[in-house]
């Protein structure tokens, strides 16, 4: 059994031992009623005002993990509250048979084994993370964090007997909780589903375990804030009443037995007896459904888990088939079915529901196969774990900008497409010099030249061409909010009939343990012209069920070739840049052509 394992164990035993001490109260509180009703000369007299227990305590706007090993966990309603007290009348044979039953002491041996296992929880908690830190040695605190939701996460995946597939890379350093396109948070993303890692990490804020990193907080807030909601519905409607004291105890709920026992006593003595029962049923059932919501929060898990069993399952189905030339028309409909179904863009939907969509769709994960095939082909030469790796891809075509204005996170809905970087300013064309700099990776920013296309003769030669304050680094569209349509048209042309392959630019440009390959946009002979963000989200479907990242680059011409109009100057500068018609990027050459074969396939394309 693993650290995480036992840690587990401990948390449920002590659930377990929780709702033990609840079935111990509610039986003091029906052997007090007993007792006083054989008790002669018991009337109830004196203060009915009820004093405050010990069941939970709960302060309003105080951060979880705030320190040490019993640090409770807080944050509720407003005020500092602490369960019902008791109230009992003042007979001393009533207070002795109270003190001394077997119950009282089942009940104190019971807070005893709790505390053992709320400090036991601590300890195992602290193993885990040393066992990270020496097996691994972490520089960054958040990815030991990630390594250690990670085996918790197996753990609670074995305890629920769920065959499931959880490594380190799918808990994402900045969990995304955008609603937007893509699959961020859908059933198809390819971290965790977030709502598990709440769950998880709302149980060991519970538990006062706190994060070491600072991007995971993320969750654990969330997962504090989650939980704190279902235990001030469930657990504290009929606790919360009377005066307020602060009590020591174990972890989270922080019932203190002795606290609580004297505050019963109090109310013996003062012969507030009904008050007292009705005090001790109140804890009970207050503990109760604290507890139950701690067995939600393991039950909502396992479903979860279980969702991802099945989905794992269909993935699998789906790389097989993507991994197969020669699908068959059934698993051609299997893989457009799990593709809409992937989709939250209405467009791509459509788009993909057409019966051109459909080709075309088969063709593009035919050409990302084979660049997937690429990568991975590289990467097992550089002997490292292909679903590990990172991608720059240069995607290659024929392109322009068109109406209607779209959000930039169309061309990264999945979350795998890191970035997607354009190079042009829009309205402006692209020559070979400038392609092969980006094909490189040698082209930045400040080697970029603008010219007229027609050579002379326009009313902006030369220096009308250029731009009004050029940004000083690329069009990233991680950032970006709306932006024209660019639309993507394969390489067709006789002279550009030398495309027929990938370029893989790794061993020149790329970095250690980053492929960069050239992709020309080719579907087998066929002519199409589509939106760009379909590319890149046909891509990332294929990069995402062999676990690679990529960051895309758009090597292509962004004329405006608007049918309605063309889009405001003012817009175009707003968003990036912008250039008069007619204007051609090219780059300075201040680096040597190393790859001439490659250089004389652009110009053909681009000249």
């Amino acid at each position: 059994m693993t650290t995480a394992d036992r840690l587990l164990e401990q948390m449920f035993s002590w659930i377990d031992q929780r709702s033990r001490c609840a079935d111990q109260l509610v039986k003091l509180a029906q052997e007090l009623e007993s007792l006083r009703q054989k008790c002669k000369g018991g009337e109830c007299v004196g203060s009915s005002v009820a004093v405050v227990g010990a069941a939970c305590v709960i302060g309003a706007g105080v951060t979880f993990l705030t320190g040490g090993a019993a640090a409770p966990f807080l944050g509720l309603l407003g005020g500092t509250y602490l369960g019902a007290g008791a109230v009992i009348s003042v007979a001393t044979k009533l207070l002795e048979h109270f003190l001394s039953s077997s119950t009282m002491k089942d009940a104190k041996e019971i807070e005893e084994k709790s505390n053992k296992l709320a400090k036991d929880i601590q300890r195992l908690f602290e193993k885990l993370k040393s066992d990270k830190k020496e097996a691994n040695s972490f520089a960054d605190p958040d990815d030991l964090d990630r390594h250690i939701l990670t085996d918790i996460m197996r753990a609670v995946a074995r305890r629920s007997g769920v065959k499931v597939n959880i490594n380190f890379r799918m808990i994402a350093d900045e969990p995304n909780w955008s609603t937007g396109g893509g699959l961020h948070n859908t059933r198809f993303g390819p971290g965790l589903n977030l709502p598990i890692l709440v769950s998880v990490t709302g149980v060991l804020a519970f538990f006062t375990l706190k994060s070491i990193g600072t991007k995971s907080k993320f969750l654990f807030d969330k997962g504090s804030q989650q939980l704190i909601t279902k235990i001030s519905v469930t657990g504290m409607k009929t606790v919360l009443k009377g005066g307020g004291m602060l009590v020591g105890g174990a972890i989270g709920m922080a019932f203190a037995l002795n606290e609580a026992i004297d505050s019963w006593t109090d109310l013996i003595k003062n012969n507030n007896v009904t008050e007292a029962s009705q005090s001790l049923r109140d804890t009970a059932e207050a503990i109760r459904k604290i507890s139950k919501a701690l067995r939600d929060q393991f039950k909502d898990m396992k479903q979860m888990l279980e969702k991802m069993e099945e989905e794992q399952c269909e993935q699998a189905k789906v790389k097989r088939i993507i991994e197969n030339p020669n699908r068959s028309s059934e698993d051609e409909r299997e893989l457009l079915r799990y593709a809409i179904e992937a989709c939250q863009i209405k467009e791509v939907q459509q788009w993909l529901r057409e019966n051109q969509g459909m080709e075309t769709f088969i063709k593009l994960v035919e050409l990302f196969r084979l660049m997937k095939n690429q990568i991975i082909k590289k990467s097992n030469e550089d002997e490292s774990n292909y679903e590990d790796i990172e991608v720059d891809i240069i995607f290659l075509a024929h392109g322009k900008i068109t109406e209607p204005l779209i959000p930039a996170s169309c061309l990264r809905s999945w979350s795998n497409i890191q970035d997607v970087l354009l190079y042009s300013p829009w309205n402006c064309l692209l020559n070979a010099d400038a392609a092969y700099g980006i094909a490189t990776g040698l082209m930045q920013p400040w080697h970029r030249s603008f010219t007229c296309a027609s050579g002379s003769g326009c009313k902006n030669c030369y220096e009308g061409h250029r731009p009004m304050k050029p940004p000083l680094g690329w069009n990233s569209m991680k950032e970006a909010g709306l932006i024209p349509n660019i639309m993507v048209s394969t390489i067709t042309d006789p002279k550009d009939g030398a495309w027929t392959t990938f370029v893989d630019l790794t061993a020149e440009y790329g970095t250690p343990r980053r492929g960069r390959i050239l992709v020309p946009f080719i579907l087998g002979g066929q002519k199409v012209t589509i939106p760009f963000y379909i590319v890149t989200w046909v891509m990332s479907l294929v990069l995402f069920i062999f676990g690679i990242k990529a960051t895309v680059h758009l090597a292509a011409c962004l004329g405006d070739q608007s049918t309605w109009c063309k889009f405001p100057r003012e817009f175009l500068e707003h968003q990036y840049s912008y250039t008069v018609d007619g204007t051609v990027m090219t780059a300075q050459s201040m680096w040597p052509i190393t790859r001439p074969d490659l250089h004389r396939k652009l110009r053909a394309m681009f000249d």
